[in-house]
């Protein structure tokens, strides 16, 4: 009997130690499932802070122009904490409060630079600022016929080739990407789209060696051609080697340098600013106005006669606008008006006045500013107020990118883009980025 009972103590420790185990184990999975809820969480507030970093480094400028001997006024409403330095690292303002107006009372011309740090104790960003002497330009706000010359033969996409015998085949597939540019042929040095064809249709279906031109890297590819249903060779690219169109100048210098539009010219596929060669500018006459819809943007419609001479010459095609010289003839053309660029601490919320070159005058119609953004390009939202243009255009049309904003007798910045949902509103550039980008591509 007692033997019994010791039997029955055995199998009841047996019986807890299985229940102690299968408790432990619940234990262990509540854990690790805790571990793994604890893990998404810190990744979703890892993740959610860098948006909002990146967020807040957007609303500040790189690079910051003031004049000498003024009051630059910000209002930038972000939660950091700035310190100024100047050129030799001593510090020169500590602790300011951008959450609030700011007021910099510039001295001699110089460089300096802001550390920001979020809630005063993470670095976010680093602004260069730069104390200049006033700069004065001649307003734009006319059409020119803009014509570029690509660097090389742009590859706007690629397609399959149906060939002679009945396969569908994309020779240049993993090869050639769009965006890329194509610079030789076979060692030989290609710029157009009628000489990469020739070399193609006079290969004969053997191995071409291609070099582009992609993300600043020279790669060069082996492609072989096919023949296609009509007997000829390709190999499934589609190419261009120029562009053109009608842009608004901003600007003008005593010099014969000039700047228009306010953002690059874009391969619409890829969105890329197309890299170019040279280019030139001519005469234009617009002839009719599409007025802009909800979801269709308008256009200005115009002739451009390239058989007359250039009126400027194109160097530069940046995201900050396309620069040029030797356009001289416009002074005499337009009688554009010596006005004071602006720095972007200037400008304000409220009234300001698009220019725009229309029936052989200068008209300044009048816009609402709704928003200022340091950081990026986007820098001026705005909405058009003036009945006037409102009938013309209703409001902001393709054609009028780098009409210049003034702003109490100062150009403040150029129209750039308009709300693809709302034409009567658009955004601007402030025109000391598109001076800065000028200054820093000729340097």
């Amino acid at each position: 009997r007692s033997r019994g009972l010791g039997d029955v103590y055995k199998r009841q420790v047996f019986h807890w130690s299985i229940l102690t185990l299968e408790g432990w184990w619940i234990d262990m999975k509540d854990f690790k499932k805790g571990l793994i809820y604890a893990g998404i969480l810190a990744f979703c507030i890892g993740f959610g802070a860098y948006i909002y970093c990146n967020s807040i480094k957007k609303k500040i400028p790189d690079k910051l122009y003031i004049y000498k001997q003024d009051k630059a006024v910000f209002s930038m409403d972000i939660p950091v904490v700035g310190t100024v330095y100047d050129s030799s690292n001593n510090i020169c303002a500590d602790n300011i409060d951008f959450g609030k107006q700011v007021t910099i009372q510039s001295g001699n011309t110089g460089q300096y630079y802001v550390d920001y740090k979020l809630f005063g104790l993470l670095s976010v960003a680093r602004t260069h600022m730069e104390v200049v002497d006033e700069k004065y330009i001649y307003s734009g706000g006319f059409q020119v016929g803009i014509y570029l010359k690509c660097n090389g033969v742009y590859v706007v996409n690629t397609e399959t080739i149906c060939t002679y015998d009945g396969q569908n085949v994309v020779p240049a597939k993993g090869k050639i990407n769009k965006g890329d540019y194509i610079i030789k042929v076979n060692g030989s040095q290609t710029d157009t789209k009628e000489q990469l064809l020739q070399a193609v249709s006079e290969s004969a279906g053997n191995s071409m060696d291609i070099t582009v031109r992609r993300d600043g890297q020279e790669i060069e590819e082996q492609i072989i051609p096919v023949k296609n249903v009509a007997g000829e060779y390709k190999i499934g690219i589609w190419v261009k080697d120029d562009t053109q169109g009608v842009g608004t100048v901003t600007y003008v210098c005593e010099d014969g340098t000039f700047a228009a539009l306010g953002h690059g010219i874009s391969d619409n596929e890829t969105g890329k600013v197309l890299d170019i060669k040279d280019g030139m500018i001519y005469r234009t006459r617009i002839l009719s106005i599409v007025p802009g819809k909800n979801g269709e943007p308008g256009e200005l419609l115009g002739t451009i006669d390239y058989r007359e001479d250039n009126i400027g010459s194109i160097r530069r095609n940046t995201d900050k606008g396309i620069y040029g010289e030797n356009a001289y003839s416009l002074y005499k053309e337009y009688s554009p008006e010596l006005m004071k660029a602006a720095g972007s601490y200037e400008a304000s919320k409220g009234t300001a006045y698009v220019r725009f070159y229309n029936n052989g005058s200068f008209h300044d119609y009048e816009i609402d500013i709704t928003d200022l953004k340091y950081g990026d390009s986007k820098n001026i939202t705005f909405k058009v107020t003036s009945g006037e243009l409102l009938k013309l255009t209703n409001g902001i049309v393709q054609g009028m990118s780098g009409s210049p904003i003034i702003q109490n007798g100062k150009i403040i910045g150029a129209v750039t883009h308009v709300f693809v949902d709302d034409s009567t509103c658009g955004y601007g550039i402030f025109i000391d980025r598109m001076l800065d980008k000028d200054e820093k591509e000729t340097n």
